[in-house]
C-alpha cells in the first residue's frame, strides 16, 4: 500500500530558500514537510562564494535588492553568527574602472544607508598586500563570508526540532490538482524506489533552478533564468577582506575568504538544464584574467579546484537570450492563484543566500494568508542554534587578528582535537587537511539510509582541503565498512562518486602542484586500488 502522508505544508527544495521556509513555518507552529530531491543544498546553495553581501554590489544597477541585502545581512549576523564570520569588505578601484560610475555608486550606497568609508590606499595595501600597487582608490563595506554548509544544516535542524519533517533523495513527480487548487504531491523515494503521496493545503516550489519544472507539474507557466556561474578555490587563504571590483558586477571580479581559502568568481552563462554543472578551460581563463586586474600574482597562486551553479533568475517578461547580469538580482513571490487562477500554489524564486531569511518571512505571511492563520514571523530575532558553538573561534572577546585565525576548522580545532581526544578511537583523525575526525563523520551519517562521502563532505568538510580526499575518503570508506556503517558494496560505490566529483573540479585548473595532486590521487585509485576509468562514468 503506497505511504501517504498529511500536512498542512508542502515545500519542495532543500536549498537556503526551501530550508528557510521549513524553518520560518515551523517556528510559528505550521506543519510543513520539506522535500528535496538530492542532499540538502546539493544545488546552488552550496555551489556559491559564500558572499554575506552589503548590498554595496548591486547598489547602481539593482537598488532594491541592495537595500535588501544590507537590511537581512545585519539580520544575519546577530541570528546566525555560528556559520557567519564578520570580515569586511573591500571595494578596489583600479585604473580602468570608470570614475563617474564611482561617484554613483558612492552616491546609491549613501542614498541607501548602505556604509562605504573610503581608507588611503597605503593602508589598503598594508592590509591586503596581494592588491595591485596601482589601485587609486579603496572603500570599506560591511560585507561577509557565509559558511553555507553549516547554515542550511543548522536551519533545517532547528525546523525539524521544532516539528517539521525534511525528506531528502525525495523527487516530486507530480502535483496533485483537484477543483482548481495544489492537493499536495507525489514523490518517489530515489533510494529504496518507493513511491509516496503527500497531502497539502498548500504547496510552496522553492526548488530554485528546477522550479519551471515543477511549476510544468502544476499547469502553470514560469520562466526561470538559469544563470550559471564558475568558480575556483585556492589553497590558501590570502586576502583577509572580501574583496570587489569597484565597477558594474561582471565576471571575475570578487575574492571571498572562506575558512582556509580564498573564493574566486564568478562568470554567467545562461543554460538550459538546471543539471549543468560543467567546467571550462577557456572560461577559467578568461576569469583569472579579469581577476589579474586587482590581484596581479594570481597565476602564481595554486588552485585546488573548481565547480559551477546555476543561479535562478526571474524576469516576467524574459526569455533565455536575455543576460543574466542584467536580470535583477531580487526575490519573486508568485501567488498562482491570483496570477494564473491555480489556488494552493505558490512559487517564491530569485534573491540571494543573503536574502533567504526574508524570502521565507514573506512567504510564510502568503501561506499564513492562504491557511487563515494568525502567526507572526519571528526568525529576524530567534537565533538558529549553531551546533560548533562550544569550539575556541566562538569567543567574542579575541582580537580581530587572532578571531580571523580561530575562525578556520582548522588551527585551534586541531589542538583541542587531538589533546582532547586523543587516546580515544572517534577523535581518530581522517581528514587532515581538514581535521576532520571519525567522530565528527560517524555523526554525520543517517542512522538509516546509503553511505554517501558527498553528504559526509557537506557537513564536516571532508575532502575540501588541498589533497581534496585523495587519502581520507578512502579512509572514511574503509572505517564505515570496518564499523558496521556501511557494506563493502556501499563504500566503493560512494568512494567511486567521491573521487570522480573531486577529480572533475581538479581536471579544469590543474596545472602545477594540482596537476602532480590529481596525478597521484588517478594512481592511488587505479593502479594501487585497481579502480577502473569507466567505472567512474557513472556519476
Amino acid at each position: 500500500m503506497e505511504e501517504r502522508l498529511e500536512t498542512q505544508v508542502a515545500v519542495i527544495g532543500g536549498g537556503i530558500t526551501g530550508a528557510g521556509i521549513l524553518r520560518d513555518l515551523a517556528l510559528r507552529g505550521i506543519k510543513a514537510v520539506l522535500i528535496e530531491q538530492g542532499d540538502l543544498g546539493h544545488g546552488t546553495s552550496t555551489r556559491n562564494h559564500g558572499l554575506l553581501h552589503s548590498g554595496a554590489r548591486y547598489a547602481v544597477r539593482d537598488p532594491e535588492a541592495a537595500a535588501e541585502s544590507y537590511h537581512e545581512n545585519l539580520i544575519l549576523k546577530k541570528t546566525v553568527p555560528g556559520s557567519i564570520e564578520g570580515t569586511g569588505g573591500l571595494f578596489v578601484k583600479v585604473p580602468e574602472d570608470d570614475d563617474e560610475y564611482a561617484r554613483k555608486w558612492l552616491a546609491s550606497c549613501k542614498k541607501l544607508g548602505i556604509p562605504a568609508d573610503e581608507i588611503p590606499v597605503g593602508q589598503s595595501l598594508q592590509e591586503e598586500p596581494y592588491l595591485d600597487k596601482k589601485i587609486q582608490a579603496v572603500f570599506r563595506v560591511p560585507d561577509g563570508a557565509v559558511d553555507d554548509f553549516t547554515l542550511l544544516v543548522d536551519v533545517v535542524a532547528d525546523a525539524v526540532r521544532r516539528g517539521a519533517k525534511a525528506l531528502t533523495y525525495h523527487k516530486v513527480t507530480n502535483v496533485l490538482i483537484e477543483q482548481g487548487r495544489a492537493a499536495g504531491v507525489r514523490i518517489r523515494d530515489l533510494l529504496s524506489g518507493t513511491e509516496k503521496e503527500i497531502r497539502a493545503d498548500v504547496v510552496v516550489n522553492a526548488a530554485g533552478p528546477w522550479g519551471m519544472e515543477i511549476a510544468q507539474m502544476a499547469g502553470v507557466p514560469l520562466k526561470i533564468i538559469n544563470n550559471k556561474g564558475m568558480l575556483v578555490v585556492f589553497s590558501h587563504r590570502f586576502n583577509k577582506r572580501v574583496i570587489n571590483r569597484l565597477r558594474m558586477p561582471g565576471d571575475g571580479d570578487i575574492f571571498v575568504p572562506a575558512h582556509d581559502v580564498t573564493i574566486f568568481g564568478t562568470t554567467g552563462i545562461n543554460t538550459e538544464d538546471p543539471n549543468d554543472f560543467s567546467l571550462s578551460r577557456p572560461e577559467l581563463e578568461r576569469m583569472l584574467a579579469a581577476g589579474k586586474t586587482i590581484i596581479p600574482a594570481i597565476n602564481e597562486m595554486r588552485l585546488i579546484r573548481a565547480y559551477s551553479g546555476s543561479r535562478p533568475l526571474y524576469q516576467e517578461s524574459a526569455g533565455h537570450d536575455s543576460g543574466g547580469r542584467d536580470v535583477t538580482r531580487g526575490m519573486a513571490l508568485l501567488d498562482h492563484r491570483e496570477r494564473d487562477g491555480l489556488d494552493g500554489f505558490i512559487t517564491i524564486t530569485g534573491g540571494k543566500l543573503t536574502t533567504f531569511r526574508l524570502m521565507a518571512e514573506k512567504t510564510a505571511d502568503l501561506v499564513c494568508k492562504k491557511l487563515g492563520i494568525q502567526a507572526k514571523c519571528t526568525t529576524d530575532t530567534e537565533p538558529i542554534p549553531d551546533r560548533r558553538r562550544k569550539d575556541a573561534f566562538d569567543q567574542a572577546d579575541l582580537a580581530p587578528a587572532a578571531r580571523h585565525k580561530l575562525k578556520n576548522w582548522a588551527g585551534v580545532r586541531a589542538a583541542r582535537i587531538e589533546s582532547s581526544l586523543k587516546d580515544e578511537e572517534s577523535g581518530h583523525i581522517v581528514c587532515e587537511c581538514e581535521q576532520v575526525t571519525w567522530a565528527e563523520i560517524e555523526a554525520a551519517m543517517p542512522e538509516k539510509g546509503s553511505f554517501r562521502l558527498g553528504d559526509i563532505r557537506r557537513r564536516t568538510r571532508l575532502g575540501m582541503g588541498p589533497c581534496q580526499g585523495t587519502f581520507c575518503n578512502f579512509r572514511a570508506s574503509a572505517l564505515a565498512v570496518e564499523k558496521g556503517r556501511a557494506t563493502v558494496g556501499e563504500a566503493d560505490r560512494a568512494l567511486l562518486d567521491a573521487v570522480a566529483e573531486r577529480q572533475k573540479g581538479m581536471g579544469v585548473v590543474a596545472t602545477g602542484e594540482t596537476a602532480r595532486q590529481l596525478c597521484l590521487m588517478k594512481t592511488i585509485y587505479r593502479v594501487s586500488l585497481g579502480f577502473r576509468e569507466e567505472e567512474q562514468q557513472h556519476v
